[in-house]
């Protein structure tokens, strides 16, 4: 029928031959943390120190700026993209000045995994056990001790000691 309209079908040939715009390709973070099926960890994750994957998180060239910030202000407010190392990366900095020692560091999570499963990347990342010094307090499970610094948690377990 489209023929007789004057409508042409394109050749397969040619309809393959169209390129496609993709605005994700040639993505370096994408590239960085293609996940290996077999291991569940990533390139990235498996050729870097953790050290070098904390510095090479988008908010680490802020550092110095956001504890500044933070030393003069009583309120601050940091807004990032999703992955960018707020969560995981400003607590630590927080830590690293010292500010765990005036009281523990509460970070908040939305979700139940969300805090069980930072607070777990959070103590690889400093070299401690899930529940010392850095833990994680949900509905039904508190796991922190007196030695908790860093502690990530649900609205609703948002209790400080």
């Amino acid at each position: 029928m489209g023929n007789v309209l004057g409508i042409v079908e394109k050749k397969e040939e040619e309809a393959e031959e169209e390129e496609v715009y993709d605005p994700k390709a040639g993505s370096k973070f994408k590239e960085h943390m293609a996940i290996n099926t077999k291991t569940g960890a990533t390139h990235f994750s498996r050729s870097k120190t953790i050290k070098q994957q904390r510095e090479f998180l988008p908010i680490y060239a802020s550092r110095a700026e956001l504890l500044q910030l933070i030393r003069e202000n009583s309120v601050v407010i940091i807004v990032g993209e999703t992955g960018s190392g707020k969560t995981t990366q400003l607590v630590q900095y927080l830590h690293e000045e010292g500010y765990s020692k005036n009281g523990m560091i509460g970070c908040t999570q939305p979700r139940r995994v969300a805090a069980m499963s930072v607070a777990k990347r959070v103590s690889e990342e400093m070299g401690v056990d899930l529940g010392e010094e850095v833990g994680y307090a949900i509905r039904f499970e508190d796991c922190t001790t007196k030695k908790t610094v860093v502690k990530y948690m649900t609205g609703m377990d948002t209790k400080i000691d």
